[in-house]
């Protein structure tokens, strides 16, 4: 959910505004909006606010006073429906100038500070009904890297608002820098944000998702080619817009140095599989991973057999586990049929999005 779901354009002749939408408030205040999850309206109402609230005296905001009291009562009926309970120290903009002015000196009134109570309350419900929810600074999960061809060069642009920038490499990957809730990410959600990358706006649908399936596949091998376009079929035929996204090549970690250098340093050590196979973003906030297994991951190239590559395999399983991610692994022998491939894949995805 976004702030500028709260708000609705006027038309005023010659030029347009936009103001708060009051029904959309009051309707989530009373709970008759549907499709809306509360936890998702808990953060966007806490960030209007923290953007929205005068943080000196020439900042007037998009919210007049009466309307900030507004907002503060929404949120204070949708945190009553999550069961946390919070006190907030202010009714409205005037009254949180006078919080301001009479604690400045003895209180942190910074507006994150503020609304940590209830960030970590909503943090709590995520781990228990979600498995740990997609949760970044501010409410989301930001910074997809995936379909990599080659390992980019990142810099942080802003380390506070998680903002980075690819500085080496940036056309051979694609960076996701919208949020993503715990509805997860479509197709057709993609398809949007890759329809507003260079060149791609005035592409007619179809040649639009075909576009982005033949740059995905680029950063795969033959296998991996098979199980996003078997995939993709099957999406298209459950409804292609509304299915999860599968994304390619998708960065878990990030070294700046490369495993040689890393090797090759007193102190430190290399991340595992910094890359994931493939990353699919489902509703509920279910995270699932899927690994193409080649004989890399259990033997060295001379063929003889690794214990010690297989023992590392399956400890990075169980700690990406701990973290709220789902791994399923497919077997190289799998994908050589490629006819038994596909007719395996389309049960197993089937069976998957089912749960």
């Amino acid at each position: 959910m976004r702030q500028d779901d709260f708000f609705e354009t006027v038309d005023q002749g010659q030029y347009t505004s936009k103001r708060l939408n009051h029904q959309f408030i009051d309707g989530i205040r009373g709970g008759v909006v549907g499709g809306i999850r509360d936890e998702d309206v808990a953060y966007a109402l806490i960030y209007l606010l923290i953007d929205d609230l005068p943080m000196d005296p020439d900042h007037e905001g998009m919210l007049d006073n009466a309307e900030t009291g507004a907002v503060i009562r929404c949120f204070k009926a949708v945190l009553w429906r999550l069961g946390i309970e919070f006190e907030l120290p202010f009714h409205d903009k005037w009254g949180y100038s006078s919080f301001r002015a009479d604690n400045n000196n003895g209180l942190n009134t910074s507006l994150t500070t503020v609304f940590a109570p209830v960030r970590e309350g909503l943090e709590r419900r995520e781990r228990m009904h979600f498995g740990g929810g997609l949760r970044g600074l501010r409410g989301d999960l930001r910074n997809l890297i995936f379909a990599a061809t080659k390992k980019p060069e990142i810099v942080w642009r802003d380390v506070a608002a998680g903002t980075i920038e690819i500085t080496k490499y940036k056309r051979n990957c694609l960076l996701y820098d919208r949020p993503v809730d715990a509805s997860g990410l479509t197709w057709g959600q993609l398809a949007e944000w890759w329809r507003l990358q260079d060149g791609n706006f005035a592409l007619p649908e179809e040649a639009l998702h075909e576009v982005l399936r033949i740059r995905l596949a680029l950063s795969l091998n033959e296998p991996e080619q098979l199980m996003l376009n078997t995939y993709w079929q099957f999406a298209v035929g459950r409804g292609f817009a509304d299915s999860p996204a599968l994304l390619p090549q998708v960065y878990l970690h990030f070294d700046p140095l490369t495993q040689d250098e890393r090797m090759n340093r007193v102190e430190g050590k290399v991340l595992a599989r910094q890359r994931m196979d493939f990353l699919l973003l489902a509703p509920g906030g279910r995270r699932y991973v899927l690994e193409l297994d080649g004989k890399h991951h259990y033997s060295r190239e001379n063929g003889q057999a690794a214990p010690e590559l297989y023992a590392d395999m399956v400890r990075e399983d169980r700690r990406i586990r701990l973290q709220g991610y789902e791994v399923y692994r497919f077997g190289g022998a799998e994908f050589v049929n490629k006819q038994e491939a596909r007719a395996m894949l389309g049960e197993f995805f089937a069976e998957l999005l089912s749960a």
